[in-house]
């Protein structure tokens, strides 16, 4: 069991939490999306690493989530990226009863950031991630998260390499769906 929400665990797809607007509808242009909202500006700040916002999930996903748990998290697009917002509230929910391996999945080689064009397949993140070596998950429930999905490629991407790792099963969470 991962989740506490009945509707969660069964879930074969991606849980998401709500929906997340993008800021801009134009930034050449410098239009603001009139659809932006405080829970996707809440993602934005969550991205920046602001501890307010690290809370505000932790608080919204803390009951959600059974003790035991692997707490895993799709890493960045960019190798220099060690630690991120994702990974900070990962770090926090793992801190409560679960097994932090938030930063077991790791980005081998830097790629074009998704939410700027990158490509999206999921063979470009299956060529691109890897595992810490000396790291074993073998027979673990891993909950993946990740802060946006758009086509869910790299989350279902890690998902695999979860499970051929030997993970007994992989949920895949995300804090907004872009719309």
């Amino acid at each position: 069991m991962v989740f506490v929400n009945k509707e969660w665990e069964e879930s074969e797809g991606i849980v998401v939490y709500s929906n997340y607007h993008r800021y801009w509808q134009n930034k050449e242009l410098r239009i603001k999306n009139p659809y932006f909202d405080v829970y996707s500006g809440k993602i934005l700040d969550l991205k920046e690493g602001k501890q307010a916002a690290v809370k505000y999930f932790y608080n919204l996903l803390n009951e959600e989530i059974c003790e035991g748990v692997t707490i895993c998290v799709v890493p960045s697009s960019n190798t220099d990226k060690t630690e991120s917002g994702i990974g900070m509230l990962g770090d926090m929910l793992a801190a409560n009863g679960r097994v932090n391996k938030v930063y077991y999945l790791r980005r081998t080689e830097t790629i074009d950031k998704l939410a700027y064009g990158g490509n999206r397949n999921k063979e470009i993140h299956m060529k691109t991630i890897s595992t810490i070596e000396d790291v074993d998950i073998s027979g673990e429930i891993v909950l993946l998260m990740d802060d946006v999905t758009t086509t869910g490629n790299s989350l279902y991407a890690c998902k695999e390499i979860l499970l051929q790792h030997g993970a007994k099963s992989v949920k895949m969470f995300a804090l907004g769906k872009a719309v």
